[in-house]
């Protein structure tokens, strides 16, 4: 019985009553002792630490003597972060973020841990394949369970959630709100030295407007003579204005000239660019037109 943990929800703390299993082991300078169920006693010899693996390390662990099993309280557990959950058939201990620490088995009336299941951290397949080729030099020859895939491929291999469309446009008239975004620079400049392109969309009609620019901090004098000529010929008052967060577009100037005119400037969320997806795919548009039409 020496090598089986028992999970006791009645322990108040960790125990063994053997010391081969303490990594580290300091000894009690009080007289401190544990009842049994039968009324019986041991003392207290010393607290220390014991690694199970590298997912399961119990602390504050007391080594009694005279004590015939090694028992890992639950509370204990739930004290350190880790989560205790028993259901049929899946019986197991979690961490804070909800990764298999071990499992629980049937043990008689009770349930012990499955030594088997906190061996160690399980192996990538990728690093199984590149220690079978002998591509990295002192890689040992690894195995693991078929199809396991760590955590840093599985997340390295997810994508961000799509936003669902608008399918509607959310404008009453033309020239209430302009999208705009800058696209550049260019791999080559144009014939007139030209690196970037200022994209401007009306949301209600879809209009394009196309600038090109040497610099990107023309883009203020492109928009603020639309606007003011949009102003001029539209009977209805231009609402706001949307961009990114680029410094072209969030700077004094454009700060001033909006509140100087009552507009709104909308700005999309950091690193999100389908927040401002009416001029994105204008712009996947006009580069999809100007590729093909250079080929």
């Amino acid at each position: 019985m020496e090598d089986v943990w028992i999970m006791d929800s009645g322990c108040s703390r960790h125990m063994i009553g053997r010391g081969k299993w303490f990594s580290s082991l300091n000894p009690v300078s009080t007289k401190e002792y544990i009842t049994f169920g039968g009324n019986g006693q041991g003392k207290v010899l010393g607290v220390g630490s014991v690694s199970l693996s590298a997912k399961l390390s119990l602390r504050e662990v007391a080594f009694v003597r005279n004590l015939g099993f090694n028992l890992v309280s639950v509370s204990q557990l739930l004290d350190e972060g880790f989560e205790v959950g028993f259901k049929k058939g899946a019986c197991c201990v979690l961490d804070a973020e909800e990764t298999l620490v071990c499992s629980l088995l049937p043990f008689g009336q009770v349930f012990r841990v499955d030594l088997a299941s906190v061996s160690g951290p399980g192996r990538c397949f990728v690093a199984i394949r590149l220690s079978s080729l002998g591509l990295i030099r002192g890689l040992p020859n690894l195995r693991a369970e078929k199809d396991l895939v760590c955590h840093p491929c599985r997340h390295s291999k997810m994508v961000a959630a799509f936003h669902t469309p608008v399918s509607q446009v959310m404008t009453s008239y033309p020239g209430e709100l302009l999208h705009m975004d800058t696209v550049g620079p260019a791999r080559v400049a144009s014939v007139s030295g030209k690196w970037y392109v200022l994209v401007v969309v009306d949301d209600f009609s879809r209009f394009s407007w196309v600038f090109f620019m040497e610099f990107k901090d023309e883009a203020f004098s492109f928009v603020r003579n639309r606007v003011l000529r949009l102003r001029n010929e539209s009977h209805k008052a231009m609402r706001a204005i949307r961009s990114d967060n680029g410094g072209e577009f969030r700077n004094s100037r454009f700060e001033n000239f909006c509140r100087d005119l009552g507009l709104e400037h909308q700005f999309s969320s950091p690193y999100t660019p389908p927040l401002n997806g009416v001029v994105e795919r204008k712009n996947r548009t006009l580069l999809g037109d100007g590729t093909d039409d250079a080929r």
